[in-house]
This record gives C-alpha cells, structure tokens and sequence, in this order.
C-alpha cells in the first residue's frame, strides 16, 4: 500500500480521523547530540522504493548553499546520495501526486538522521497490486459482531442477520495475515470474546478462503490486562490495541474509557499466538477539548506478552510563534516552538495553501542541540537550488492552515523505523489553524 505522506508507519489511529506526521520535540527538552568529527567528509544515501522517489531532492551541509541531488538505481531502489562535512544538515524533497497536488518537504537533523524521509519500507514497495479475497463466517449468535481484518485498512464487518460473507479488498500482493474478532454484546456493551489469527500464503486475485469459525478449535480467548493512563485528563481516553506483523498491522479492539477512572482494560492476543516478530502495540489517545489551539495526544507502547501496563500521555501541545520571515520570490514562515520534555525527539510543521499546495518542515532534536538554536523551524530560501520550480513553494498573499505535530519516546522516526518489544512512542497533532501572512 503506498502513502501520500511521511508518517509513522507504525501503528495506524485513522479511527480518530487524524494521521500523525514524524514530529517533536524543542530546546532544553532535546535529545543529546550524535558526536561527530566536524572534519570527518561522510556520504549518506536517502533512498526510496523505485517509483515512490521524489520529484526533486535537494541538500544542505551545515548552512551552505542548497545542492541539487541526481537520483542513482540500485536495484529495486532509488538513491540520493550527498557528502557532508558539517555535524548539521537538511534535504528537502518534493513529491507529486494527483490532481496537481505537491508536497515539499524540509527535513533538518544530523547527516545521519536524513535517511528518516526515506522509504524503503516492504508494505510500499513493488507494483501497485490491488487484491481482493472472498470469505465467509459462521459461530455468530443474535449479539454477536464479527470484524476481519488484513491490514489497516481493509477490514470487514459482520452482523449476525446479515449474510456471513465478507469482502476484503485493496490488499497487497504478498502474503496476508488475517484477523478475525468476534464481539459479543453484554448490557449494551461489546466485549471481546474470541479471536482467530489466520497466515495466509499469496493468494490470487479474488481467491476464496476456507470459512472462519469462531466455534471451531482455531479460535481462541483473548488476554484482557489493564493499563493505567497517566495525564489522560478530562476529556477522557479512547485505548486500542493493534497487531504489528511482517504482512500487516490490524486493530485488535477499541475501548471508550470511563474519564473518572485511571485504569482501564484493554485486549490483546497471548505470546503463544504470535510469529517471532511480531509485536502488538497499545494506544491510549486523548482528543482535543474545546480549545481551538489543542490537539490530539497518544501515547504507545509495543510488546510481545499482555500483561499490565502504564502508559503516560505527554502534556497539551504549546503551539509555536508562527511569523512571515520573507514574502519573496516566496512566502517562508518561521514556526518558533517553546521547550515541552515529554516531546524529546523532533518537531514538525505543515502548512497547506488551497488544495494543490503542502510545505512541510521538520527538525529533529539533535539538528536543535547542535545549532543551540532550538526548535527554530522556517522554511529555507531553494530559489538559487538548480531544478526547483517556485510553484512547489508557498504564495505571498494567500490565506495559510497550518498544523503542528511533536513526539517523544524511544520509538525511531520515520517510515523505516523497526519497532522493538518495549519500545514507547508520545505523539500531540494540532488542529489546524488558519492564518493571513
């Protein structure tokens, strides 16, 4: 499946209708730097899926000029490579996608650090294959639902009076693993009640698969454990659990949480159902309150065996200075964020001008520690970088929307970061504000 934009690729919270960008992070709150030896010349390569690849890279060694990059084949993958001799850096890149829609996108941090913008991530790669499997169920009762999942986003839903055939559609090619619940209804709330974690080989387009019952000695019980959320507030908690394998990343279970109360339940498969790597991943999210500057905040933890759990969700997001650096030959903003520790590890801003138009840029807290500047994020001058084109970049005189995005936790940035049992993410999207440069 491949993505519009940079963004975890991680466990998915499209249910609460945002998608969370790489972000966070500011000032004294930053990481410590990665050492360097200024005077040590090293090559980094940003690569991508062959056929995900940029229009357009560019980069920067510490504040030099911006240098235009040529991409290089290697195999199934699409090189950018820059040598660097300064311990900062930045690329910045730019994507096309239909409708007339770009995207650029700014990125500083360590030479090293550069490589987060780039995808080679398996799920994204190859042709763009689109498959369909055909199914049935059968061990529903009158209040039962069933749900069977592929990926993130292909699920279906059962109900007991429907007909029990489902339809998963848009899969990848390869092998899928398939999750099927079945949710019982018990004084007017669903409660979990069996699961069947089904491995699939590579199937052809519109294959049927053998029939999922949940009264057969596939399925099994799920392990219900508690977590305890810290910082959840008054607006209350929405926790979920996803599975993360090798073929795909589905939802175990959402849970509405009760705002008076700090520990919740939440459900997940037992160990002895999982492959050697795969990981579930617990989520507990706040939504915004009704301050216009608030934003939706998770915390996450990734792990093998359930079992009890406290997850802290980092403080409400501080939104940054945003102000007009320059109107030409464009429009460059400047977003100025203040220190926030539970956002130790990169910041993020996204402006949007009608719906052809995204710039984005980023810095991660080694960039910030470096430079002793901060979270100081203002869109660069790449008027002078040989190939850019002005219309990529933001217009003087047009209303701007921008949102912010910050995270902390020990989970790496970026569509190819591997996430590891134990490790823990803090994410805060802002809602999206309006302003007249």
């Amino acid at each position: 499946m491949r993505s519009l934009r940079n963004a975890p690729a991680r466990h998915n919270i499209a249910s609460l209708m945002l998608v969370f960008v790489v972000a966070a992070g500011c000032n004294n709150d930053v990481m410590s730097p990665v050492v360097h030896d200024p005077g040590l010349a090293r090559t980094i390569n940003v690569a991508f899926c062959t056929g995900l690849e940029p229009r357009w890279v560019a980069f920067q060694d510490g504040d030099g000029a911006w240098v235009h990059a040529q991409p290089i084949v290697i195999g199934q993958q699409t090189v950018f490579q820059h040598t660097f001799s300064s311990n900062h850096a930045a690329i910045a890149k730019v994507s096309a996608f239909a409708s007339s829609l770009t995207s650029l996108d700014i990125q500083y941090g360590a030479p090293e650090e550069l490589a987060i913008v780039a995808d080679t991530n398996p799920s994204h790669c190859g042709p763009a294959v689109s498959k369909t499997l055909l199914g049935t169920i059968a061990g529903l009762e009158s209040d039962d639902i069933a749900t069977i999942s592929a990926s993130e986003f292909s699920r279906a839903f059962i109900v007991f009076a429907a007909q029990h055939s489902f339809v998963l559609s848009g899969l990848a090619d390869g092998p899928q693993d398939i999750l099927g619940a079945r949710d019982t209804r018990v004084n007017n709330v669903e409660v979990l009640t069996s699961m069947i974690l089904r491995r699939m080989p590579q199937l052809g387009d519109s294959a049927t698969i053998p029939v999922f019952d949940f009264n057969s000695p596939e399925a099994f019980a799920p392990v219900v454990a508690n977590v305890t959320v810290v910082g959840q507030g008054p607006e209350g908690v929405i926790t979920h659990t996803t599975l993360h394998t090798a073929n795909s990343e589905s939802i175990i279970s959402f849970r509405a949480t009760n705002v008076t109360a700090a520990i919740h339940g939440y459900d997940a498969l037992p160990e002895s159902k999982l492959a050697a790597t795969d990981l579930q991943v617990l989520t507990s999210a706040v939504a915004p309150s009704s301050n216009p500057t608030d934003a939706v905040r998770t915390a996450s933890v990734y792990f093998r065996a359930p079992g009890n759990q406290t997850i802290t969700i980092g403080a409400p997001l501080v939104a940054p200075t945003v102000s007009t650096v320059a109107t030409t030959p464009s429009l460059r903003l400047r977003a100025v964020f203040t220190a926030q520790p539970d956002y130790d590890r990169s910041a993020l801003i996204t402006y949007q001008q009608g719906e052809k138009t995204l710039v984005t840029v980023g810095m991660t807290a080694t960039y910030a520690r470096l430079t002793s500047g901060g979270y100081d994020l203002t869109i660069p001058d790449l008027s002078a970088a040989s190939g850019f084109d002005a219309a990529w970049a933001l217009r003087p005189g047009v209303n701007v929307l921008w949102n912010v995005s910050r995270t902390g936790g020990t989970l790496g940035l970026g569509l190819n970061a591997v996430p590891t049992n134990g490790a823990t993410e803090r994410n805060a999207v802002s809602l999206f504000t309006l302003m007249t440069p």
